[in-house]
């Protein structure tokens, strides 16, 4: 009896250990990040539009952007800092694009901009 005991107390303890690993997320294939490389494009567009900007204005932003989005790639590949270091690192980046993003739109145009970004992101987390 014991032994019938203890063989169904493995069989479960294996059972659950399994059921632990699920399965991984599938690396994204190069068609798929093209569509979302494309999607993001006609969104920073599509908000270029929305918030009518001159085509200095979107040159500016751009930069900005591309700037912030650098700086956060080399944080993120940077290994010597801690989590929180990272965290703070990643907001001063936000603040600093923000307010560059600020000065070069005015603030009307910028709240108009958030409202628009905003809008996309709710839409494309809902696909």
């Amino acid at each position: 009896m014991k032994k019938i005991l203890l063989v169904c107390c493995f069989a479960v303890l294996g059972a659950t250990s399994f059921a632990q690993s699920g399965p991984t997320d599938a690396p994204v294939s190069k068609e798929e990040k093209a569509r979302q490389k494309a999607r993001q494009e006609q969104d920073l567009n599509d908000a270029f539009k929305a918030t009518g900007l001159t085509d200095s204005q979107v040159s500016s932003v751009r930069e900005v952007l591309e700037t912030a989005s650098k700086a956060s790639k080399e944080l993120k590949a940077n290994t010597a800092l801690t989590e929180d270091q990272k965290v703070e690192a990643k907001k001063k980046i936000s603040d600093d694009k923000n307010t560059r993003l600020k000065e070069i739109m005015g603030a009307d145009t910028y709240r108009k901009w958030n409202e628009v970004r905003k809008e996309q992101k709710a839409r494309a987390s809902a696909e």
